[in-house]
């Protein structure tokens, strides 16, 4: 009796010892809260600063989102089997300079190292992008890519606050000498 006692003590013991501390999260599936949002950027240049311009480079920029994935390994990248795929319902969103608010996605805890936004022409527009700039007024009805570099780790409830700044400058200086996608998809902003 005093065997069974002392297995079954061992039990509870191990038992209680393995138990993770992500078991109390509020989210249940062990999956964490991220408020996601795309940071402040500046669409002046050098230029702006010794003859003021009227209104900045890109006075527009709008992208119909529709998925959002988060890339565990920096290695595989492009397999879309290791990834978290989430589905946005956010359509058209119209970017701030001052930053803007996206969207809060339940991720599972991880080191993810890029992060992308699927743009789709299923908004009300029939547009993946809208971008108004010096140059004129540009559209684009083909789904793309916009990506986001670094390292983000989730272990609890995040802000992630993605940095724009360089995809804005390739908004900036197109000019329709390719496509918005060909030029939007070239380049990544930062985690």
């Amino acid at each position: 009796m005093v065997r069974q006692f002392t297995i079954l003590l061992a039990f509870v013991f191990v038992a209680y010892g393995c138990q993770s501390s992500n078991d109390s999260s509020p989210v249940s599936g062990g999956l964490k809260p991220v408020n996601v949002s795309m940071g402040s950027y500046t669409t002046a240049s050098f230029s702006n600063f010794l003859m003021p311009s009227a209104y900045a480079a890109v006075s527009d920029l709008k992208l119909c989102f529709k998925r959002m994935r988060f890339k565990r390994s920096i290695t595989d990248i492009d397999d879309p089997l290791v990834d978290e795929n989430i589905d946005l319902v956010l359509g058209e969103v119209s970017l701030s300079s001052a930053g803007t608010t996206l969207a809060t996605v339940n991720v599972p805890a991880d080191t993810y190292y890029r992060i992308e936004f699927d743009l789709d022409t299923s908004c009300a527009s029939g547009n993946s992008i809208f971008l108004a700039n010096d140059f004129g007024v540009y559209t684009s009805n083909e789904g793309m890519k916009i990506k986001f570099e670094g390292v983000f780790v989730v272990n609890g409830a995040e802000n992630l606050q993605l940095g724009i700044q360089d995809i804005l400058n390739a908004a900036n200086a197109y000019n329709g000498a390719d496509t918005v996608k060909n030029t939007l998809e070239a380049i990544s902003g930062t985690l």
